[in-house]
């Protein structure tokens, strides 16, 4: 399970199970669906984003992911955010 959360407060902006991530040179892709409503709040808020990975098979692992860029983009004909996060960590549950 992904989750797109505010580094304030921990507000929940996304929650899916649908997604991807791949690793790019330094960093990581995390792309999922989502409407414009959520794109458009992740895209103000997106130099405050922490987004959290919870492997189905490894419920004691959590990864940790954040851009520290706020580069968050929105490709709307595809209903897809892509965020380029730029740190991680894992840590045990």
């Amino acid at each position: 399970m992904l989750y797109v959360r505010h580094t304030v407060g921990s507000r929940l902006f996304c929650e899916t199970k649908e997604h991807e991530i791949n690793p790019v040179k330094n960093s990581w892709e995390i792309s999922f669906k989502t409407n414009k409503e959520t794109a458009n709040k992740l895209l103000k808020f997106r130099d405050e984003l922490n987004i959290f990975y919870v492997e189905e098979d490894n419920q004691n692992q959590k990864t940790w992911f954040y851009s520290s860029e706020g580069d968050v983009h929105f490709l709307e004909d595809e209903s897809k955010c892509i965020i380029i996060c730029d740190h991680k960590t894992v840590y045990p549950v």
